[in-house]
């Protein structure tokens, strides 16, 4: 069900950086069982075809795994990624919410390994694989 903003129900802003809030408001699910995160694909988010821009989808990748990696460590630590690989699979149309699941695989003491699945509706539209330094807070 969609609240009267057009964002889903249950979902609320993500407080987050200059940038994020340049490219357009991420938002995330906290009841959500998983790390669960989305956004609204705006005319400004689209490429030369009308569709959500490679680039778009995978800046909105790299926020929800780093955001997912922090919170699911739970102890202060920060990242900052080291490589990304991004498959896009379909074609998002402007106007269409996104929906970003972050699934943390593996927590190093240095890197942390995470996966993150990209919705549109019932299609699965981008995945990417992501490699993040861990940034331990200082004692």
């Amino acid at each position: 069900m969609t609240g009267t903003n057009g964002v889903p129900e249950g979902f609320v802003p993500l407080p987050t950086s200059a940038f994020v809030e340049h490219v357009g408001g991420l938002y995330h699910a906290p009841d959500a069982p998983e790390h669960t995160f989305g956004m609204r694909v705006g005319p400004e988010h689209a490429n030369v075809r009308g569709r959500a821009h490679g680039g778009f989808l995978a800046t909105a990748v790299d926020v929800a795994t780093s955001r997912g990696a922090r919170a699911a460590m739970g102890d202060g630590s920060g990242v900052s990624t080291v490589t990304m690989t991004m498959d896009y699979l379909a074609p998002v149309d402007v106007g269409e919410w996104i929906q970003l699941v972050t699934t943390v695989d593996r927590v190093g003491g240095r890197t942390v390994f995470a996966t993150c699945r990209v919705t549109a509706g019932d299609r699965l539209v981008a995945r990417g694989s992501v490699v993040l330094a861990r940034i331990r807070p200082r004692a």
